[in-house]
């Protein structure tokens, strides 16, 4: 009789005792659920944010991207206009816009805000999206910083070669007081030395405007990924 009431005193203590242990694990295993429910979210959010920034910063390349497309062409065809001229008449109307176009060089200065932000946060892992993660980090590691290193080439040509050697003829700047004639700037523009560095400066203008051009498409193309995930909650 005894031993069977302390067979159930156990029996009672025990069942208590796992029904207890089993709450606990419970509530521990909920709060662990809840906390990394949160952080998720959390995570998420932050990353909409990093995203939202990053969307203003390519809209921003795009426009900057294109304006500095077309600003070259206009360049390369300045260029041409005073290198393959057969008649002084064909320029001398225009050959200051001309000069000042040829002495002029390419520049991109792209928008790193949300690019800067999530790398110093160390953030890029938030990027659930493969391919945009991928798209991402390539576009800014690889494609800006050729296109970047392009137009460094082409500024450092202009600025110290054929500046230089084209301020020794007429200035570079608007010659609204017409110091250098028309027809003295056309002679100069015959010397050898100044159209080979002319025609250079065309070609550098010419490889930079591509990369301007690749670097424009991997723009757009991280702009519409980064829609597509916005678009996604």
């Amino acid at each position: 009789m005894e031993g069977r009431k302390i067979k159930q005193f156990l029996k009672s203590v025990l069942e208590k005792y796992i029904s207890e242990v089993l709450v606990i694990f419970i509530g521990i295993s909920m709060s662990f659920f809840f906390d990394e429910w949160r952080e998720n979210r959390q995570d998420r959010e932050t990353m909409r944010k990093h995203l939202a920034v990053l969307r203003a910063n390519l809209v921003q390349d795009t426009t900057q991207l294109t304006h500095m497309v077309r600003f070259g062409n206009n360049v390369v065809r300045s260029i041409d206009k005073l290198v393959y001229f057969k008649q002084d008449s064909e320029i001398t109307d225009s050959i200051v816009t001309y000069i000042d176009n040829a002495a002029s060089y390419l520049v991109f200065k792209p928008n790193l805000i949300a690019y800067e932000e999530i790398k110093q946060s160390a953030h890029t892992n938030l990027i659930e999206n493969d391919s945009l993660k991928t798209l991402f980090l390539y576009h800014y590691t690889s494609t800006i910083q050729n296109c970047l290193e392009w137009c460094e080439v082409d500024k450092t040509h202009t600025m110290t070669q054929l500046i230089p050697e084209m301020t020794i003829y007429f200035p570079v700047v608007a010659d609204s007081l017409n110091k250098v004639s028309s027809s003295e700037k056309a002679k100069a523009l015959k010397v050898k030395k100044l159209r080979n560095l002319l025609l250079a400066n065309a070609t550098y203008k010419k490889v930079t405007i591509q990369f301007l051009n690749i670097t424009k498409k991997s723009t757009k193309a991280l702009l519409k990924k980064v829609d597509e995930e916005l678009e996604k909650e």
